[in-house]
């Protein structure tokens, strides 16, 4: 996993390695498996148990294929081994009825895996309703592309729709809609967030997502260099608005050298973007007599948090309550030891949405 500073991590899975706990409830999930047939089939994935149903009951038009490549079905869940594709038509449009002012998570996987032989990978947009989401640009034929946004709905209905902009074929491998149903988190003054990165700190190599996480959130693991991870076994009270997943609390990173800053920092490539940041803190170490874990964080080298010390064994998340932009595009991080701290900073898990007005 490369680090945050440069490109922007978009969620490209080559290999969907995910933990997973225990199982949860899945009240108000809706998981598509683009393409699966007959309409009516239904079925648990193994690996996360959440059951996904065919789209067939949500739009009526394009056409149903499967990945045949043997090796990218053993790598890769079952909702993405099928999928369906649009030849025909600029736009094609998914069509639920839901409840107006309810919160989402909506996310969309592409696996090309070059199931119509023809080499040729698809580039096209995705549309919520006739406000543009995102653009699709698959890369490589065997890795995955997950765009996600958290959006708030404005009608008791919704459109998400797939749109060609060029000469290649739009297609879907999988869809789902998570509710967020505390709307006291993922707070924008305008649009929908769309994720760029969530990460937390570890060395492993495995994914997260439902059941670890209740909302089915995906945190990629990352560990920067000049940084090392620190963790716990003991469970962490994590019972604050955003529900973190304990595999998430229970790690942290540190800057390799204490007395150093630990540094994050990433650029949107346009100086006009918005961005909300979420930042999740618990101290997983037991501290000594005398030892004390203080820092302030900086953004683009003005103070932003003074003075923090997380809580022992209990997620503390701070976060932008107003979007936040760069005149370069470049947000930069920065957390230091204040003059009363024995210990450096640390950073459990790190949420970064850009603003999409929709």
């Amino acid at each position: 996993m490369k680090a945050l500073d440069g490109v922007l991590l978009l969620l490209t899975i080559a290999l969907a390695k995910f933990q997973s706990a225990y199982s949860q409830d899945q009240s108000g999930f809706i998981s598509l498996d683009c393409g699966l047939v007959p309409k009516d089939t239904t079925y648990v994935e193994r690996t996360t148990n959440i059951t996904y149903i065919s789209d067939g009951t949500h739009i009526d038009s394009g056409v149903v294929g499967r990945i045949i490549n043997d090796t990218l079905r053993t790598q890769f869940q079952q909702q993405v081994w099928n999928l369906r594709s649009f030849p025909d038509g600029q736009r094609n449009c998914y069509n639920f009825n839901l409840t107006r002012n309810q919160r989402y998570l909506i996310r969309g996987t592409f696996l090309y895996g070059n199931y119509d032989g023809l080499n040729l990978l698809p580039s096209f947009d995705l549309h919520i309703g006739q406000t543009k989401w995102t653009s699709v640009s698959i890369r490589e034929l065997g890795n995955s592309l997950i765009r996600e946004i958290i959006h708030v709905l404005t009608e008791d209905s919704l459109q998400i729709c797939l749109v060609k902009t060029g000469e290649t074929t739009p297609f879907i491998s999988s869809l789902e809609l998570r509710p967020l149903n505390n709307n006291n988190t993922y707070v924008s003054q305008s649009g929908s967030l769309m994720l760029l990165n969530r990460v937390y700190f570890s060395p492993t190599p495995s994914f997260i997502r439902y059941d670890e996480d209740i909302h089915d959130r995906i945190w990629v693991p990352f560990i920067k260099d000049n940084t090392t991870s620190i963790s716990t076994d003991l469970p962490v009270d994590t019972s604050n608005p955003y529900n973190v997943p304990q595999l998430v609390a229970k790690t942290a990173m540190i800057p390799a050298d204490p007395t150093q800053p630990l540094n994050i920092r990433w650029s949107f490539g346009e100086i006009t973007a918005q961005s909300y940041v979420y930042m999740h803190f618990a101290e997983t170490q037991n501290l000594e007599a005398g030892e004390n874990r203080e820092f302030n964080i900086t953004f683009n080298g003005l103070p932003w948090f003074s003075s923090f010390s997380p809580s022992k064994l209990s997620i503390t998340t701070i976060f932008s309550s107003r979007a936040m932009s760069s005149p370069d595009g470049t947000f930069s991080f920065t957390f230091t030891m204040t003059g009363n701290s024995t210990l450096p900073p640390l950073i459990n898990g790190l949420e970064i949405y850009k603003v999409i007005e929709t």
